[in-house]
């Protein structure tokens, strides 16, 4: 009497799984059917594994990438550096227009560094006090007393 041999990646894989009896409505195993093709699972087993792994995924929030299709994931990836190179553009452009803006009241203001440390610790506790929202209201309000 023959016996087929299986190969040795089926016999690890038996070697992991665990047999248990599953009683199933026959709509939801004919759903099971009708949606295999639309997957890359081979067996109802497979479907079912990866539907219980994806459950328990959303139930638990660990792992998003359980979650998240990979077509899903590079469109954010995307949109977020784009997202981050728009910023930086901006940020840079402001940075430029700051240190001119600084230059001209430098070249036009004899300050010594002594008065210099003193504004800017006082700039520091007034936009930290304000939680960073200092507008220029707010300066010519404390100029004015």
């Amino acid at each position: 009497m023959k016996m087929k041999q299986k190969n040795a990646s089926s016999q690890c894989d038996e070697q992991r799984k665990t047999s248990v009896g599953l009683y199933i409505e026959k709509d939801v195993l004919n759903a099971i059917e009708n949606s295999m093709p639309l997957t890359n699972c081979t067996s109802r087993n497979e479907f079912i594994t990866e539907a219980i792994r994806f459950y328990v995924s959303v139930l638990n929030r660990d792992n998003f990438s359980d979650l998240l299709t990979p077509a899903f994931e590079s469109v954010v990836r995307a949109r977020v550096r784009d997202s981050e190179e728009r910023i930086s553009r901006v940020l840079f452009k402001q940075g430029v227009e700051l240190a001119m803006m600084m230059h001209i009241v430098a070249a036009t203001n004899d300050i010594d560094n002594e008065k210099l440390n003193a504004l800017r610790k006082l700039c520091c506790d007034e936009v930290s006090r304000l939680g960073g929202k200092y507008s220029f209201d707010d300066a010519v309000d404390f100029q004015k007393g």
